[in-house]
């Protein structure tokens, strides 16, 4: 008879390395390094494992970051939209999806946290199951990335796109621009970034030290972040800041100067990358949500990418204690 298990770890469990390679959908958010960078950089950050065994066998398992600011708890896997799915070896994904879903509703009960969130961001495999990740006390909202998948070769890719498009991207891979990974301009990239996102609805910068931190990490599989960078005469032209897994390049956040907009620097940066991509064995580039800006959506579907829905679980205050319950509800603009 099979013994099987959930536990929630306060180390990387054996076998983790095995089970990043294993599931194609294991994305740079799933890599340990990352965590432990968050949790040394961003004060009230701690992180944990949430394991599924079968007869001492690691077969699936998820991180967790627990946030704390005063008595305010969240419990995150992970946090600022990171993807922290299960993941599973091989045919196990039904059976690791149905026992850590539990699992992570009882943690955040133990720890009375007051919100957070679960993205279930899965491009390969099977789906993750509504029913199983029903336990979890919250709602669901759709998020919507845009991938671009590598394994059939970017000229495959290419020749998908639309001829108008094609010759967008011929001229931007024209421009007299010089591609480069330069971790030391993280300073000029980090400024073109704050310049820019200033116009997105609800968004702040992490800080400087976070990316610092990251670009600095190593582990055995390598770096965990990059920094590219296209430079023209004039200057840096445009940044983007990447996370990097076994299976997939991750484009976190970016910025390009305005002289650079007009003359598709962000276009030819992107193409760039990807190539880097597919040339070290990425399964695909994830470029992020659209944040529901039809043009950012656009240009991405102008590179060939397509567009992939998944869920996100929100978690509720129900396992705050009373005032924090009613803090929540007044935060949501209610005082039902």
């Amino acid at each position: 008879m099979s013994e099987r298990a959930a536990a929630v770890l306060d180390h990387v469990p054996a076998g983790w390395d095995a089970l990043l390679e294993a599931d194609p959908s294991a994305s740079p958010a799933h890599r340990p390094i990352l965590w432990q960078a968050f949790a040394g950089a961003l004060p009230g950050f701690s992180w944990r494992v949430l394991a599924h065994l079968e007869n001492g066998r690691l077969v699936g398992g998820a991180p967790l970051m627990r946030t704390q600011r005063g008595p305010w708890r969240e419990l995150h896997a992970l946090p600022m939209m990171l993807p922290g799915v299960p993941l599973a070896l091989p045919g196990a994904h039904a059976r690791v999806d149905a026992a850590l879903a539990p699992a992570f509703e009882q943690f955040a009960a133990s720890e009375q946290v007051a919100g957070g969130t679960w993205a279930l961001y899965r491009p390969e495999g099977p789906a993750p199951e509504p029913a199983a990740f029903a336990v979890v006390a919250g709602g669901v909202r759709e998020v919507e990335t845009a991938v671009l998948p590598l394994t059939e070769g970017l000229e495959a890719r290419r020749a998908r796109i639309a001829r108008k498009q094609r010759q967008a991207l011929d001229q931007a891979m024209a421009l007299p621009y010089t591609y480069a990974e330069e971790p030391l301009a993280l300073g000029e990239a980090y400024a073109l970034h704050a310049a820019q996102s200033k116009q997105w609805p609800g968004h702040r910068p992490l800080p400087l030290e976070l990316y610092t931190g990251l670009l600095r990490a190593r582990d055995a599989h390598g770096a965990v972040a990059r920094l590219h960078t296209l430079r023209s005469a004039a200057g840096l032209a445009s940044a983007t800041f990447t996370l990097e897994g076994a299976h997939e390049t991750f484009l976190w956040w970016a910025g390009t100067h305005p002289r650079a907009r007009r003359s598709s620097a962000f276009l030819r940066l992107v193409w760039e990358i990807a190539l880097r991509a597919h040339a070290e064995g990425r399964r695909r580039v994830n470029l992020g949500a659209s944040l529901g800006l039809p043009f950012v959506a656009a240009f991405k579907q102008s590179l060939g990418a397509e567009g992939f829905t998944y869920p996100v679980r929100v978690l509720d205050a129900r396992h705050a204690p009373g005032w924090l319950q009613a803090l929540a509800r007044f935060k949501r603009g209610g005082l039902s």
